[in-house]
């Protein structure tokens, strides 16, 4: 009987392990996920930045030009 009993944490513990182990995988892969997508953001900021710093300098010389 005690074999048994030991067989059966044995088991939980191995399940619990293993949920754990995805838990995990999950969490990470949410996480990187999410890094990707604030990346790419900061991407697009940088590169309006610059689209609107040449359309300002571009208005800059139209006014010189005036």
């Amino acid at each position: 009987m005690k074999e048994v009993q030991q067989m059966q944490t044995n088991k939980n513990n191995i399940s619990d392990q293993a949920f754990d182990l995805a838990k995990s995988v999950n969490s990470a892969s949410r996480v990187a996920n999410l890094y990707g997508k604030l990346f790419a953001i900061k991407d697009m900021q940088i590169h309006l930045l610059k689209q609107e710093k040449l359309i300002k300098e571009e208005l800059e010389s139209e006014d010189k030009n005036e």
